[in-house]
């Protein structure tokens, strides 16, 4: 069953993937490195984000011409 949403993975804008969450009042201010880590990411320092179908097209036309045509040719193996 095809899943009917695509995800990226992106670095977490809110600690810029450093896991370290400075804007809030987690942290002592005389200790900015001693704060919890930041609630909106994974361990990686990553989200995850619907993408749209206009970044879908953009990321498509931006692939060289063999990276497409290896991309167009693996869609009806995919299916089966």
């Amino acid at each position: 069953m095809p899943f009917d949403k695509l995800y990226v993975k992106i670095k977490c804008p809110m600690c810029d993937g450093t896991k370290l969450f400075k804007h809030s009042g987690h942290h002592s201010p005389r200790e900015p490195y001693k704060g919890k880590s930041c609630p909106y990411c994974d361990h990686e320092g990553t989200q995850l984000i619907e993408a749209c179908e206009s970044t879908i097209v953009n990321y498509l036309a931006e692939l060289g011409d063999e990276a497409l045509k290896s991309v167009i040719e693996k869609i009806p193996k995919a299916k089966n």
